[in-house]
């Protein structure tokens, strides 16, 4: 999915999370994490082309899909999880919970409206073909 859409999809979530919980922790965390998730991106941008700041190049390259690989270490199925047990394992701490429900948010977005592998979301599977771009986003 594009950031509009991670933008729009994050603002209606948390503001139903906070409709739900009377929580605007829950609420701010949600929408940040559903959102900042997609840092990773910039990481694997950068990697591959350095530091500059061409925005719209940076936009071009990801929607492309023009690197050679991608290594997206927070769009993680195995990340969620943990953060599901640290969630667990902290009380159900505000914080904790809206980070996990924004972070959740945006990995089930993007394995629906993104066109890809069903295991393209495991960072294992990835690791496994070497975060090689046209194996792990084939379309």
């Amino acid at each position: 999915m594009k950031l509009k859409s991670h933008v729009f999809a994050s603002i209606v979530f948390s503001t139903l999370f906070f409709m739900v919980f009377r929580s605007w922790k829950i609420s701010v965390s949600s929408f940040l994490s559903g959102v900042l998730i997609d840092i990773d991106h910039i990481m694997d941008y950068y990697r591959e082309y350095g530091i500059n700041l061409r925005i719209k190049q940076f936009f071009k390259v990801c929607h492309n899909q023009k690197l050679s690989r991608t290594w997206l270490i927070f769009h993680s199925w195995e990340l969620l999880a943990i953060l599901s047990i640290c969630a667990s394992l902290m009380s159900w701490d505000p914080w904790i919970v809206g980070l996990t429900i924004g972070f959740a948010q945006h990995i089930v977005l993007d394995q629906i409206f993104n066109k890809t592998n069903r295991l393209t979301y495991f960072f294992f599977w990835r690791m496994k073909n070497r975060f090689n771009l046209k194996k792990i986003f084939p379309n």
